[in-house]
């Protein structure tokens, strides 16, 4: 009697955990996402610092844009400031103000042309805790090397246990992210320039200041 119902458990468990399995989404790259966030959304809007990417694009340092609605409610002012290096602590680059018309319920993602030349486009994917945006952006979408993700941050209520719980959460819908795997973009001891701020566009991340120019 004790064996046969050793064994039923056995069963059970090994039914359960292959349902549990068959039941796991399959991480998708950012071209497969076929829905993105729509900016026209008063909770996007404020001050942004960007955290954390997935790879590696030696993103500049102490990157922080901010986003306003103007009183028209359909042209997006984005403003930007960012450290010259990777390294440098020291916010000294101030992108010119950008005033993006946005183009209304906008969810397939963002085609972005920045320096004149480069292609890029970028989806939004989630907002956590108001505190937290989670990003993806790509180049080709035929090749999933071109592809990266981000997370972005509230200025004062970001941590490191919340950035690592929310890129590990990522890493399990989206293939742009690794668990427990992501660069920090250094944003603590940043020496902040009072001049006025606006959009970087020379990096890879910074096409995400110009994400609207087309919105689809």
């Amino acid at each position: 009697m004790c064996k046969i119902v050793i064994f039923m458990v056995a069963s059970l468990a090994l039914i359960s955990g292959q349902a549990f399995a068959d039941d796991a989404p399959t991480p998708q790259s950012c071209s497969e996402i076929v829905k993105s966030m729509d900016w026209n959304d008063t909770a996007l809007f404020g001050s942004w610092l960007e955290l954390a990417r997935n790879p590696n694009d030696n993103t500049n340092a102490c990157m922080e844009f901010r986003v306003q609605l103007l009183s028209d409610n359909t042209t997006l002012s984005l403003n930007a400031s960012h450290s010259a290096t990777p390294t440098s602590l020291w916010q000294d680059i101030n992108e010119p103000t950008q005033r993006l018309t946005l183009t209304p319920n906008a969810t397939t993602g963002y085609n972005v042309t920045f320096n004149g030349k480069n292609y890029e486009f970028v989806k939004l994917l989630q907002l956590v805790n108001s505190t937290y945006l989670v990003g993806c952006g790509y180049t080709n979408a035929t090749n999933s090397s071109t592809g990266y993700g981000f997370i972005l941050g509230r200025y004062g209520k970001y941590n490191t246990t919340g950035l690592q719980t929310v890129n590990n959460n990522a890493a399990v819908l989206y293939k742009d992210f690794t668990n427990n795997n992501y660069t920090i973009v250094r944003q603590d001891g940043c020496t902040r320039n009072s001049a006025s701020q606006s959009v970087p566009l020379i990096t890879g991340f910074l096409a995400l200041a110009v994400l609207l120019i087309k919105a689809l």
